[in-house]
């Protein structure tokens, strides 16, 4: 195997940003409502540093600095950056790490799996020699514009949201939200404030084996894998609460959020090889039985009720209410009254679900360069969950990135619920 050519690579990174208008695009502020307009440029459209000081292998230290470091220049531009880490050799092989960084106005995971699938494609064509021309998809407009008849609130909609969110101003000034985890572990902060706030991260990953037999199981069972994953994270929640409070009531309210994909929704429909920010959220309120863990016929169970809750909530369209409540509410407001210090910033909901699914890379066996996984995170030190689980498929194996915040959690805590969640899971399919 090769070396990676850089100059390949600083040439494919100049490609991207000619193929997906939001990579030179920056913030203009200065209007009644903010807009996308192109950067001056060409040029400064991409940000793009060597770290050699951190090698390859030892990619999450890249990640934690890079997702806890400067802010992006909005009214600038770009709103992206890219640090390649050091290159290291094992086993015949040169081994390299991108990290990239993007502002989350501009794009969702999905999003960004393709522009590394097509970045790939780039430094194929460069590395064979082959000529080639970059079509530029189109520039689209914002989400809600394309989902404009589905999430355009009815009267009897806007009066209740506006009543929710005047009811949510009220509360906060005399309650806060409540989240069950931090009311029995409490933040790190409460008993550490010189604690650093900031967003890590720990990576997991299934092997194709692993995964071939998670897909197997959920199909014998009737389930999603996300539905198996949901059951998973959250039966993880339950028992570690109940290791430190003995008399926990079951079945045990567990709050959490799942993210959805609202390209299928859009008009016209947003293919997915296109880069933006097609992806909302929703939330979930599920009563967790405190199964024993040899009830594998419990869990699963379990697995379809949640399959079934995601569902109903997909085919009634409640998914979109986010939009639709976003449209009857003061942003700014809203925006200010999360940021409370309350729990470290935590709200309710304990964990969040962001699963993208099975995706391919499409790659032949000749290409010079094989894809060796993917994962990503969002920040979250000032106002988030308390865990954050990202997951993707790539060529049949499932990579999975946990979000924590040592001012809210321990990194012994994060490691415990997510392992937990990791060996449900594998025991319930019998790895």
């Amino acid at each position: 195997m090769e070396e990676l050519n850089q100059d390949h690579l600083r040439k494919a990174l100049s490609f991207l940003p000619k193929r997906f208008p939001l990579l030179r695009m920056r913030i203009n502020e200065s209007g009644s409502q903010a807009c996308f307009e192109e950067m001056d440029s060409p040029a400064d459209t991409v940000d793009f540093q060597v770290l050699d000081g951190i090698p390859a292998d030892e990619w999450e230290e890249g990640f934690e600095q890079e997702i806890n470091g400067y802010l992006f220049n909005n009214g600038t531009g770009p709103l992206w950056r890219v640090r390649l880490l050091g290159e290291t050799f094992h086993n015949g092989k040169f081994r390299n790490a991108l990290v990239f960084t993007f502002q989350h106005v501009i794009c969702d995971a999905l999003s960004i799996f393709e522009l590394q699938k097509k970045l790939l494609e780039f430094l194929t064509f460069l590395h064979d020699g082959e000529e080639f021309e970059v079509e530029s998809l189109p520039f689209r407009p914002p989400v809600e514009s394309l989902l404009s008849n589905l999430v355009e609130p009815s009267t009897g909609e806007r009066m209740l949201f506006s009543s929710v969110f005047t009811l949510q101003r009220v509360k906060t000034l005399f309650a806060k939200p409540k989240n069950l985890y931090l009311s029995i572990y409490l933040p790190v902060a409460n008993s550490d404030p010189s604690v650093t706030k900031k967003t890590c991260l720990l990576s997991r990953s299934l092997s194709e084996e692993e995964t071939r037999l998670l897909i197997k199981s959920c199909k014998a069972n009737k389930c999603t894998v996300h539905g198996a994953i949901t059951a998973s994270t959250h039966l993880a929640i339950a028992r570690i609460l109940q290791q430190k409070k003995h008399d926990l009531k079951t079945p045990v309210t567990v709050e959490s959020s799942y993210s959805i994909s609202l390209r299928k929704d859009c008009q016209p429909k947003v293919n997915s090889d296109e880069f933006g920010a097609y992806a909302s959220a929703s939330a979930l309120s599920i009563p967790v039985p405190l199964l024993n863990p040899n009830d594998k016929q419990g869990y699963w169970e379990f697995a379809r009720a949640c399959t079934r809750e995601v569902h109903t909530q997909l085919d009634s369209g409640k998914h979109r209410n986010l939009l639709k409540f976003y449209h009857c509410i003061d942003i700014p407001s809203y925006c200010k009254m999360s940021e409370y210090k309350y729990n470290e910033g935590r709200r309710s909901h304990i964990c969040n679900i962001n699963n993208y699914g099975a995706q391919q890379t499409n790659q032949n066996e000749q290409s010079p360069y094989k894809f060796a996984g993917s994962y990503f995170g969002v920040q979250g030190a000032k106002t988030s969950h308390t865990f954050g689980n990202n997951i993707l498929t790539v060529d049949g194996r499932l990579y999975w990135t946990v979000e924590y915040f040592p001012h809210v959690t321990t990194k012994t805590q994060a490691e415990d619920y997510t392992d937990l969640s990791l060996q449900i899971l594998k025991d319930v399919c019998a790895w």
